[in-house]
């Protein structure tokens, strides 16, 4: 009995181990077997993952010099027929301190090379150009009007700016009536000749009327007065008719061709056989020698100008023949870019003709301020920028700007004496494109506005 339990249990433990020994290899091959599909679970996540990233970010290809101008395929730019490069998003830019990699896409950068400034506080002295006509001066056209009634006989005034000298015969007249009211003055410088103290009264009215001394002195010594007379200018200068309008304005005048101008053509109105009234007016004398010059200046320069105030006039084709004067009056602001400035000038030689335009330098002294070189401003309009620099990249900033003085123009605000902008901020600008201070650039607005930043290699 104890030969044959001995038997059972000898054959029964290597069963035993057996099963022991499978049960283990189950084991390692299920973890295996699970290590196996995990890797190859994420494997074919990756797979599936990286076509789509893909397609979401697909290449696109620009133009170095016209960033508006964006294709899915390489080829050549159909503006300058450059060949286009990769576009590269922003996020995926790297670069370091030393800037030799352009780190912005081309549609948002530039690749250049820009010698910076910074601006600086000094004082300068302003001249203030600005541009103008020139006008008669109105005080001096004066209007030669009838003194007394009659029936002009003869003319000797005739055609638009005519000279007359004073003194100058202008017109005879017959004028029956011109004693009617006054014949006890004739009775009495002729009855008391070398009594002025007794004729004084009437000789005063004689003058009034305009008779000459001559004239008076033939009216002493004659029993019967002529009532033919003849009238004299009192003024010296050229003759216009009565609607001559002083004023110039630009394309009202019409040069001829000895290069002097005038409104219009033909005759003043003194005609012979016209009749007048006593204090009729007849025509005008026009003074060319006095002269008004009537100046734009910017509104921002307006501030600097006062009355009295030295001014340099002259003729753009003749810049050494020039004339000098003061500032008379300055008008107030308008609300316009512009206001008039007025100067008063006696030109006795005859250097600058009424209605023509001239250049002018006005003096207004030193001015202390932040000053930069005017290349590095850029006119938008009524708008300036400047370009600063800000790490590796240059950003547009708008700037109020003052007075120009010396290639130089003053900045009020926008920047300060710390900022490094660029000296030729032309250079950074594409001519097809358009700053926009402070807003950024996407692809949609890239057809309407310029690079937000500008990247220096």
């Amino acid at each position: 009995m104890s030969l044959m339990l001995n038997r059972k249990f000898t054959a029964y433990k290597p069963c035993n181990m057996q099963n022991k020994y499978l049960k283990i290899t189950g084991l390692s091959a299920l973890v295996l077997l699970i290590f196996i599909l995990t890797a190859l679970s994420f494997r074919g996540q990756d797979r599936n993952s990286g076509p789509k990233g893909r397609s979401e970010e697909a290449t696109q290809y620009v133009c170095s010099m016209h960033p508006q101008v964006i294709r899915d395929s390489p080829g050549d730019c159909p503006v300058c027929g450059m060949f286009l490069i990769e576009l590269i998003a922003l996020d995926d830019n790297k670069y370091d301190s030393s800037m030799t990699d352009i780190v912005l896409p081309v549609n948002k950068s530039v690749l250049a090379s820009v010698r910076t400034v910074v601006p600086e506080q000094m004082s300068l002295p302003v001249a203030i150009e600005a541009s103008g006509i020139v006008n008669y001066d109105p005080r001096k056209v004066q209007t030669i009007s009838a003194r007394f009634g009659g029936v002009i006989e003869k003319s000797f005034v005739r055609y638009q700016f005519q000279y007359v000298r004073k003194g100058q015969k202008i017109f005879e007249i017959f004028a029956p009536n011109i004693y009617d009211e006054r014949w006890n003055y004739v009775r009495l410088i002729q009855t008391y000749p070398d009594r002025e103290d007794l004729t004084a009264e009437a000789l005063e009215w004689f003058r009034l009327i305009g008779l000459s001394k001559g004239q008076i002195d033939t009216l002493k010594k004659t029993i019967r007065p002529d009532y033919y007379f003849a009238v004299y200018s009192p003024a010296e200068g050229y003759a216009v008719s009565l609607d001559f309008n002083p004023a110039f304005s630009d394309g009202d005048e019409t040069e001829s061709a000895t290069g002097g101008l005038s409104q219009g053509s033909g005759g003043v109105g003194l005609t012979d056989g016209k009749s007048v009234g006593t204090g009729d007016p007849l025509f005008r004398l026009a003074d060319v020698r006095a002269l008004l010059v009537e100046l734009k200046v910017k509104t921002q320069e307006g501030s600097l100008l006062k009355r009295g105030q030295k001014v340099t006039v002259f003729d753009p084709l003749f810049p050494d023949r020039n004339l000098t004067g003061d500032i008379d009056q300055v008008e107030p602001l308008n609300g316009g870019i512009f206001q008039s400035v007025r100067i008063y000038i006696r030109d006795e030689g005859k250097i600058l003709s009424p209605g023509r335009q001239v250049q002018a330098s006005i003096a207004v002294g030193g001015r202390d301020g932040l000053w930069v070189p005017a290349s590095a401003v850029v006119i938008l309009g009524t708008r300036r920028t400047v370009m600063v620099r800000n790490d590796n990249k240059f950003i547009p900033v708008e700037v109020a700007t003052g007075v120009e003085a010396d290639g130089k123009i003053e900045i009020l605000s926008g920047i300060d004496a710390t900022s490094e902008i660029a000296e030729k901020a032309l250079l950074l600008i594409d001519s097809d494109g358009f700053i926009s201070p402070g807003h950024a650039v996407t692809a949609e607005k890239i057809l309407h506005q310029h690079s937000e930043q500008i990247t220096v290699r």
